[in-house]
């Protein structure tokens, strides 16, 4: 890979990096793996016949992003690869490869569009077509797979289609802003600066800054002129969730040029949403949209929360701030896992902060065709949210590691000089705050160790092979530079002393209740007490929270007894266990006694002690 950067990320992703989860995620992980990526083409066959099928008639009446089908499921399945060493995930996913770039065109074209109707088509409904979106998904997951594999093949597909749009749309006359739905079909401007950070192409980032230059265009997303402006997300043009993977390029655009506007259009977006649409869950979106109000209790549809852990990820790159960590951790937790049913066999469209879980399946029915029953936008994509923990568990920096995932396991990876670092956790984390970490290296070395000390945690402990370290703050990566050799050990103790998120709007009353990251619900299965009769909470009551034991391995997370003066006491789990049996469960609840507070990045408003 060539590096056509003029700033490098504060902190990046290892390449190569493998990861061993073990506890509750590392049991989802597998599921997802044995139970939806590995049976899901042979169980949904037209993922890839769709492509084969473009010019036989009649014509398939598809959903218009059905061409996205493929590439998420692809950079899911790549992405748990670095998960799990399963040998049928691995040829599953070789085969899957294989297949689609045999429906490839001579031109380029991977897509399920006819030929009189490629990119700038409409479907038998009339509907625009997201075929460039759908490129966009295939190109995602092709370049996913050459990274990790080196296959060259894919890479070349890659190329192939890149080349096709350029054709069709650089120097032209003809805008890519033709093919209407704007924030879908002009987020391949993504994949552009992708390729041209790997290829040097010149082509690709001309393509890219073309289309940057029709962003200004109405009815386009026009997201780096209203960002510099000031106006907030929800306020903008195409304030849609798929407009995420559109603003992701602006951050690879700064990379690229190291103009500074960029990065602050970037920085200004994402603050915004943390400011004003991310829920309790750590999910974004309402009815698949910003709307500058994150108690709105209209749908939190799964590719929302996946597209802004993409976003996130990075803005954690450029930024290299920890509280940016603690907001992935809150999404994957929580919206996430909570998304995923613990079976894996399933994941929701909409998962409400309160409410019932239902099977995307059944949610959003209108998108299974024949030969495809269990596909859709949320099914494919799902997954991927469990494997971007790949993305951000530990991250290089210029002089060392930024370690950001806490759980059982175990995470290996090569520092840039090549030495090849093990970083071993035994912990209940996050049911409880004690992490004991183990580093295992081949050969000495002086590197800087990156701890994420929550910004939650306001009472936090830690200890290099026995010696006690202080200064630590919350809300902030605290630094270990030292000589590091095989066998040293870190202890860490974060305070799961609970917080809360002080309701306000819709949530007004109300209070949502967190244990360390996990979001705490209550849920039907667990308690006598029925939704509607649920107690007015107190401080007091919620100080008094006692853990009741559970085995780790197994659903709920966590269980927790609240009492209550005078009423039947509470039972609370954590959030991504909730409903899991079809029940009634609620995150929002009733309470006396508190006060919202003003966001602020050393202090997020879901991290108010108690």
């Amino acid at each position: 890979m060539t590096n056509q950067r003029t700033v490098q990320p504060t902190l990046d992703t290892p390449p190569g990096i493998r990861l061993e989860l073990r506890g509750l995620a590392g049991e989802r992980c597998r599921n997802n793996v044995t139970q939806w990526l590995i049976p899901a083409p042979r169980a949904n066959p037209a993922i890839l016949q769709i492509f084969r099928d473009r010019d036989r008639l009649p014509r398939r009446d598809l959903v218009p992003w059905a061409g996205e089908f493929a590439g998420k499921y692809l950079t899911s399945a790549v992405l748990a690869l670095r998960m799990s060493a399963d040998k049928e995930l691995r040829e599953t996913v070789q085969h899957f490869v294989a297949d689609l770039i045999a429906t490839q065109s001579a031109d380029g074209y991977l897509g399920c569009a006819p030929e009189s109707q490629r990119l700038t088509g409409n479907t038998v409904a009339g509907d625009s077509l997201w075929d460039i979106w759908g490129h966009y998904h295939c190109i995602l997951g092709l370049l996913y797979w050459y990274r990790d594999s080196g296959d060259i093949a894919a890479l070349q597909a890659c190329h192939r289609a890149a080349d096709m749009i350029c054709r069709r749309f650089l120097d032209s006359g003809e805008k890519i802003i033709s093919a209407g739905a704007e924030e879908m079909n002009m987020a391949v401007i993504h994949a552009f600066c992708l390729l041209y950070e790997q290829s040097g192409n010149a082509a690709y980032l001309r393509m890219a800054q073309a289309i940057e230059q029709e962003w200004e265009r109405p009815p386009a997303g026009d997201y780096v002129r209203t960002a510099l402006a000031g106006r907030e997300f929800y306020q903008t043009p195409k304030p849609r969730w798929e407009s995420l993977h559109d603003i992701q390029a602006i951050a690879e655009l700064y990379l690229i040029s190291g103009d500074e506007k960029y990065r602050r259009a970037y920085r200004h977006i994402w603050r915004s949403i943390i400011n004003s649409d991310r829920h309790n869950t750590g999910g974004f979106s309402s009815g698949e949209a910003a709307v500058g109000n994150p108690y709105d209790p209209r749908a939190i549809e799964t590719c929302c929360t996946v597209a802004w852990i993409a976003l996130s990820i990075d803005m954690l790159r450029l930024s290299g701030d920890s509280v940016v960590a603690d907001e992935i951790e809150l999404a994957t937790f929580n919206g996430i896992l909570g998304a995923q049913h613990p079976s894996g066999r399933w994941c929701t469209y909409n998962t409400p902060m309160d409410g019932v879980r239902k099977a995307s399946a059944h949610d959003i029915v209108f998108q299974a065709r024949e030969g495809s029953p269990e596909l859709n936008c949320c099914s494919v994509n799902g997954p991927r949210g469990l494997g971007m923990i790949s993305e951000w568990a530990a991250m290089l920096s210029s002089d060392g590691v930024a370690l950001n995932y806490y759980g059982p396991g175990v995470i290996d990876l090569k520092l840039s000089s090549g030495n090849r670092l093990t970083l071993a956790q035994n912990t209940r984390y996050p049911v409880d705050g004690l992490i004991e970490v183990k580093l295992h290296l081949a050969n000495r070395e002086r590197f800087a160790l990156r701890l994420r000390i929550p910004a939650w945690s306001e009472d936090t402990r830690l200890a290099v092979n026995g010696e006690e370290r202080f200064g630590i703050v919350a809300g902030r990566y605290y630094t270990l530079e030292r000589e590091w050799q095989d066998g040293d050990e870190i202890r860490l103790w974060l305070d799961m002393t609970p917080h809360v998120w002080v309701g306000e709007r819709e949530a007004s009353g109300k209070v949502s209740i967190y244990h360390g990251p996990l979001l705490l619900a209550y849920d039907q299965q667990y308690n006598q007490i029925d939704p509607n009769d649920i107690p007015v909470l107190t401080a007091r009551n919620l100080r008094n929270m006692e853990m009741i034991t559970v085995d780790i391995e197994k659903q709920p997370w966590v269980l927790l007894r609240v009492p209550c003066e005078g009423a039947t006491d509470l039972v609370l789990c954590d959030f991504a266990s909730a409903g899991a049996s079809g029940t009634q469960y609620r995150s929002w609840l009733a309470a006396d006694g508190f006060r919202p507070v003003e966001p602020a990045r050393e202090r997020p408003v879901w991290c108010v002690p108690i």
